[in-house]
């Protein structure tokens, strides 16, 4: 935009100033604006931006969450049939079971024990025949055993010659 000329005197020349000083504040306010515009417009296509980034996390995070709820809605369908289930159970019976049960494993363990207490003695009395076993003189069993086969070889040697 461009000035008209205007007349020299002194008061046109102040007047003239003023204009041109105005003319300049108006360029730098226009180009401030036109700034600020641009601004405006990046910070509202970043917002539009991070809006549809966050309506997508929303979507997942709706999914998960009705996931869930199905989820739970299960879980709560389960635990009323199992109080249903549980209603009409016979709990004295039920209890009755539970003491025979208890009976059973006190004499099971009883049972044990006394199984228990009969490999006790069993191994005490394989220690016991270990002790007699190594006690054995293997030396002496061989040598009489030498001489029980000196002794019975001649009387086979006898009974042989009947034999054929």
């Amino acid at each position: 935009m461009e000035t008209a000329p205007i007349p020299q005197n002194q008061n046109n020349t102040e007047l003239a100033d003023a204009i041109r000083t105005m003319h300049s504040y108006e360029k730098k306010n226009l180009r401030i604006n036109r700034i600020r515009l641009i601004i405006t417009i990046v910070s509202f296509v970043i917002c539009i931006i991070l809006a549809l980034f966050v309506f997508r996390s929303v979507g997942s995070i709706t999914k998960k969450a009705d996931t869930a709820l199905d989820a739970l809605t299960d879980a709560g369908n389960n635990i009323n049939a199992l109080s249903e289930e549980i209603e009409k159970m016979d709990l004295e019976k039920l209890g009755k079971s539970l003491g025979n049960i208890v009976d059973v494993s006190e004499e099971t363990i009883g049972e044990i024990h006394n199984a228990v207490g009969g490999l006790d003695q069993l191994v005490k009395d394989a220690d016991d025949a270990m002790q007699h076993i190594n006690s054995i003189n293997f030396e002496d069993l061989n040598n009489g055993i030498q001489r029980l086969n000196d002794v019975l070889e001649p009387v086979a040697n006898f009974f042989n010659v009947f034999r054929r």
